[in-house]
């Protein structure tokens, strides 16, 4: 059986910490007292330090974000969500990759995976990633979308399934998330307190994978690689 193995791993996120600025202002979506003091409470219990955002926290107390995207009685709708998101995607897909080093690797890479439930547009980030970094043009390209946190899961199997069928395969997943976008006007406090945990992941993550069969076997998602195993296997190794 052909082992597959990480080799890459690198992640980014926004500029702009809104974590004071978001618990400052949801409460005033809540009703009435009892439920702003429960937010309060699940706030202090969540242990959630910082929430990094494509927008800058608002100056005054008011506001949630300087651009005035959300605004009481005038939240944005798809569209606009969407065009934001085709603004701000590719820019933190590339701060991330840009750590990986694509250009060792551009000629030998042979898929790319793009996962995101938060965010589509076309041409989408797949091809903005391969004219970027000058990939070739024969990659086969995948999106998965619509899965939530479970996408990226669903990205590292079928890229293990690759890896195993054809192991001279290089895999390169891209997971982008842009939560802050999909925060809703709702009184709801059960949904409030969704957007406690899962509004704010704006986390970039990239893999490539390698078969392990032979030393020069290639691989597919971002780790390490048959080559240059990590000195800590109980750390690094994920035989997937």
């Amino acid at each position: 059986m052909v082992a597959v193995y990480l080799n890459r791993i690198a992640t980014s996120v926004p500029n702009n910490d809104m974590h004071q600025r978001f618990i400052d202002w949801v409460p005033r979506m809540i009703k009435d007292e009892c439920g702003r003091a429960l937010f309060r409470r699940m706030v202090s219990r969540a242990q959630i330090e910082h929430r990094y955002s494509v927008f800058k926290p608002h100056t005054e107390a008011t506001g949630l974000d300087d651009e005035g995207f959300y605004c009481f009685g005038a939240f944005p709708d798809t569209g606009k969500r969407m065009a934001i998101y085709q603004r701000e995607a590719f820019p933190l897909a590339r701060r991330a990759l840009d750590q990986l080093d694509l250009a060792s690797l551009r000629h030998s890479l042979t898929h790319l995976i793009v996962t995101s439930c938060t965010g589509f547009y076309a041409p989408g980030p797949d091809l903005q990633i391969m004219e970027h970094y000058d990939l070739k043009a024969s990659m086969e390209r995948s999106i998965i979308g619509f899965l939530g946190c479970s996408a990226a899961l669903n990205a590292l199997k079928t890229a293990r399934h690759i890896v195993r069928s054809e192991p001279s395969s290089k895999v390169l997943i891209v997971n982008l998330e842009l939560c802050t976008l999909h925060l809703k006007e709702t009184h709801d406090l059960e949904q409030i307190l969704s957007f406690l945990v899962f509004w704010g992941w704006l986390r970039r993550q990239h893999s490539l994978l390698r078969s392990a069969r032979h030393r020069t076997a290639r691989c597919l998602f971002n780790s390490y690689s048959s080559e240059r195993r990590p000195n800590n296997l109980a750390d690094w190794r994920r035989r997937l």
